[in-house]
């Protein structure tokens, strides 16, 4: 006879993230109860982390696990999205947008694109877009929650945040966390199911159900199952991606931008404190250096991080469940983000696995399903963003010419050829892109239908003119009447900056154990403007130079590239930026009349450029702040640890010029190189300390040993950098300090 299934209650969960936090809150929401539910991950392992922008389906998973949104999106630093703007993919300068939602209203024989495209045919329609609510107001940069579900949306989220946000969910209802690293997978002897999992630390944690998150190398489904990997590359080209984080410099749009290049794309996400920037490209076609240069080339604000080169091969595990293993996430197949489908991929994996969990024993039948439906669910998807690259008028490149000329699966073609043909949609079932979204990406691409439905024939010029015209001033009217988009998350949900999440005395690592007895000084400059000086500012400045020391000599110092400042910085680390913060309001806050907490950054920072490489904007006074609103003002600070005075301290300068020719100098700084900007302004490379005919200076601030100093990042400064003194500023410690912003709204 043969042996009855052993029923399911302990599950072991390998690898955290995104992935494996959101597997265990599902399974400890729907069936915790039932099981043992645990987590394995390494503080050691990083994750691929490219995915920061959702697609609305994701509401289903959170209404699922009850959370509250507000707090969810404070939790995440999460703005919202109303779609993806595909910016030079059918040509270069052509822009079209896929929004969520609906377009228009259609009829039971035929989607309102037909009728849209009767009414082009007889001169009475306009863009296609101004018959979606979610694309006007997408574009007019606003949103807002409406009643009935009346605006379809998404989120951009920090997918670290939402990991720790999940964790914490989940170790609430039970999910024991184990770090440490897995360095034996344990099978038994017949049949090759996984027992256990033997970690670094000697922890054996066994189990009946183990689920691999352990990313793209596929652990346990993988290296010890044997299950292959189907590639897609044949269809997606590329199979390379570059991450990277910059500040905000302006107001976030609720979209995604994709921003096609010759060898792949780039994508934008605003979040509230900062911008996910990143390119997917093709190695065949571009090397990493210029893909990276590419990239920081084009991305706003400062860069908070070096990019790292993610390598990928687009493609479905052969089977994603295979004895008592089910691999969700990378582990079971990777799609680039081109249309955000990461992590709805994860929730379907989740969802499927509730649905078909094996609670009294895994059959094979089950395991049968779960495989077809993760297959059929992950290539219907594959064929939508194939769609994005095959239908392209461009052929710049040859990585262009490629894809418009490669073959598609047969599935693909058939819907492109109805379209063409017939304006027609080809439903399939469980397809996650309803009819909205292939009609815009189609004709966004540049599909132009040969013919549409005769329904639409039937209605006179007054009548489709009125449907159409009065679909579209609704959708006007709703637009107009919606807030900003950042207006209304400061309203309804604004996060704290990262490093404010806590208290600074709850955090565990280093701290500047600031002064209470320091000496506070509040000096006046020649413009009216106030510097306050607090001199033995920490009770132990040699120790933060120490720590300084021992981050250059492990290479964390580092320069940022395409930022101004000449020379090498690193981060604070969050406990002391904390402090810093708290003392800014403390003590700060009113001596500089400051308004309101908008954020902060703080680093340490060293300069140590030659001034014979200075570009134009490092040979000049700046102010901070550049992507500042009209309401938001930035104060900065520096303190001083170094005991060499010689090294400079700070210096203010006013201009001489009118505004606009002030902007004007500022703008050709920025964008001429030195030879143009010296030729043109008579400033040869090299630091500005002195007045000229451009600025003159109304302060100069010497630098004392442990003293801060905390002024109005508006007024036009810089260090006091004496080259003269070379050998001061390039031997260790050199010119160290500690550089913080704060922004702050305006009083």
């Amino acid at each position: 006879m043969p042996t009855a299934p052993k029923p399911v209650r302990r599950v072991v969960i390998a690898g955290g993230g995104t992935a494996g936090w959101m597997v265990a809150a599902g399974l400890s929401k729907c069936l915790g109860q039932q099981l043992d539910i645990c987590l394995i991950e390494s503080d050691e392992i990083g994750t691929v982390g490219v995915g920061e922008a959702t697609i609305p389906t994701l509401h289903l998973l959170h209404e699922v696990l009850d959370l509250d949104e507000k707090e969810f999106i404070q939790a995440t630093q999460a703005t919202f999205k109303l779609g993806i703007s595909f910016e030079n993919w059918r040509d270069v300068g052509q822009h079209y947008f896929h929004s969520f939602g609906r377009t228009g209203k259609g009829h039971w024989t035929a989607g309102f694109h037909h009728f849209w495209l009767e009414g082009r045919q007889r001169g009475l329609a306009s863009d296609y877009g101004d018959y979606c609510l979610e694309l006007r107001a997408a574009l007019d940069n606003r949103f807002a929650l409406l009643p009935d579900n009346g605006i379809n949306y998404a989120y951009h989220f920090d997918a670290t945040l939402y990991g720790q946000y999940l964790r914490r969910y989940s170790e609430a209802l039970g999910v024991r966390r184990f770090e440490g690293k897995i360095v034996q997978v344990q099978q038994a002897t017949a049949g090759g199911d996984i027992t256990g999992l033997l970690l670094d630390n000697g922890h054996l944690l066994e189990g009946d159900l183990f689920i691999d998150c352990t990313g793209m190398r596929g652990l346990l489904i993988g290296q010890t199952l044997g299950v292959g990997y189907e590639s897609w590359s044949q269809w997606l080209p590329c199979d390379s991606a570059l991450a990277v984080q910059t500040t905000s410099v302006g107001e976030p749009v609720p979209y995604t931008r994709s921003i096609a290049h010759p060898w792949g794309w780039q994508w934008r996400i605003p979040l509230q404190h900062r911008v996910g920037n990143g390119i997917v490209f093709s190695s065949r076609h571009v090397s990493d250096d210029e893909a990276k240069a590419a990239l920081l080339a084009n991305v706003q604000g400062d860069v908070l991080r070096d990019p790292r080169v993610i390598r990928f091969t687009p493609g479905q595990r052969e089977l994603v469940w295979q004895r008592n293993v089910v691999a969700i996430g990378l582990s079971s197949g990777f799609l680039e983000p081109l249309e955000s489908t990461s992590i709805h991929l994860i929730q379907k994996g989740l969802t499927r696995l509730v649905e078909l969990f094996p609670a009294d024993g895994i059959c094979q039948s089950d395991v049968d399903e779960y495989n077809r439906q993760a297959r059929e669910s992950i290539e219907h998807i594959r064929d939508f963003i194939i769609l994005h690259y095959h239908v392209t008028q461009r052929a710049d490149s040859e990585f262009w010419r490629q894809c418009r000329d490669m073959e598609i699966p047969a599935s693909l073609q058939h819907r492109i050829q109805l379209f063409r043909d017939s304006a027609r949609f080809a439903p399939v079932a469980g397809d996650l892109f309803a009819e909205n979204s292939w009609v815009q990406v189609m004709m966004g691409q540049g599909i132009a239908p040969r013919s549409h439905h005769p329904i639409t024939r039937q209605m006179d010029n007054a009548s489709l003119g009125d449907f159409l015209g009065s679909i579209r001033k609704e959708v006007a009217r709703t637009t107009m009447k919606l807030p900003k988009h950042h207006e209304f998350i400061s309203h309804f949900c604004p996060a704290p900056a990262p490093w404010m999440n806590t208290a600074a005395d709850t955090r565990g690592g280093p701290r500047l154990n600031i002064n209470p007895a320091a000496v506070f000084e509040t000096l006046t400059l020649d413009d009216g403007s106030r510097v306050l000086v607090v001199d033995d500012f920490v009770r132990d400045p040699d120790a933060l130079v120490a720590l300084a020391q021992v981050q250059a000599g492990a290479g964390r110092f580092k320069p940022v590239p395409g930022h101004p400042y000449p020379g090498p910085r690193l981060d604070l680390p969050e406990p002391m930026a904390g402090e810093l913060a708290e003392f800014f309001e403390a003590q700060v806050r009113g001596a500089l009349r400051a308004g309101e907490p908008l954020g902060m950054s703080s680093r340490f920072s060293r300069v140590m450029q030659d001034p014979a490489t200075l570009d134009p904007r490092q040979r000049l006074c700046h102010r901070d702040g550049s992507g500042l609103q009209a309401n938001e003002t930035i104060v900065a600070s520096v303190h001083y640890l170094f005991r060499d005075a010689r090294l400079g301290g700070t210096v203010f300068f006013r201009s001489l010029m009118s505004d606009a020719d002030t902007a004007q100098f500022l703008r050709d700084a920025g964008t001429l190189d030195g030879p143009a900007f010296t030729e043109r302004y008579g400033i040869a490379p090299g630091y500005m300390t002195a007045s000229n005919r451009y600025f003159e200076v109304i302060g100069r601030l010497p630098a004392r040993w442990n003293r801060a100093v905390f002024y109005d990042g508006g007024v036009f400064h810089t260090g006091d950098i004496q080259w003269a003194h070379r050998d001061a500023y390039l031997q260790d410690p050199g010119r160290l300090t500690v550089n913080a912003f704060f922004k702050r709204r305006r009083p």
